[in-house]
């Protein structure tokens, strides 16, 4: 049985590696938009499926960093894209039909976010890990993933990323916020 399991264990990993999609930054977000231009060559009006305004790293003010950290992944810079403690306690808590968080790090998100469905699965999440630990973790820093995180998400108000967010809101640079 033990032997069985772990067969069973490795076809399924071989299952999710052979499936996963190669992480690619560039289909983390559409294409840039239509720009019209008067005929003096200024541009006059900007179409867009999506109103994004991305940002780096630098620009980031670590009130914003930290607040990210502490609430979604206080472990991000430990782990290599998969936080095995709190994976285990979420599966535990799961197991017992306790809410156990969703024992995703931020890495899992903008894998899930981008490459994988939302739908809860086995074998969504074990993609998830896979993307995580051995496309994006292992070819892009820490700071290019809190990137990936920030400039991907729809935060309302026809804004995608926290930079474009901040101008809509605040009428600033996400870079001029503070707590």
């Amino acid at each position: 049985i033990v032997i069985a399991g772990i067969v069973a264990a490795g076809l399924f990993w071989k299952s999710i590696v052979d499936n996963a999609p190669k992480f690619d930054p560039e289909l983390l977000y559409h294409k840039e938009s239509s720009l019209i231009y008067d005929m003096n060559g200024n541009e006059i009006k900007k179409l867009a499926y999506e109103k994004r305004e991305n940002i780096t790293y630098e620009e980031l003010p670590e009130v914003l960093i930290n607040a990210i950290i502490a609430t979604e992944d206080s472990r991000f810079f430990q782990h290599n894209g998969f936080d095995l403690p709190r994976f285990a306690v979420a599966s535990f808590k799961a197991v017992l039909g306790q809410d156990g968080g969703g024992a995703s790090t931020l890495t899992m998100q903008v894998s899930k976010n981008t490459y994988t469905s939302k739908a809860v699965s086995i074998k969504r999440k074990f993609t998830d890990i896979y993307m995580a630990m051995f496309e994006i973790e292992k070819n892009h820093t820490k700071q290019e993933i809190i990137e990936f995180y920030v400039n991907y998400p729809y935060l309302g108000g026809g804004a995608y990323g926290v930079e474009q967010a901040c101008q809509n809101y605040f009428g600033k640079s996400a870079k001029d916020i503070n707590l």
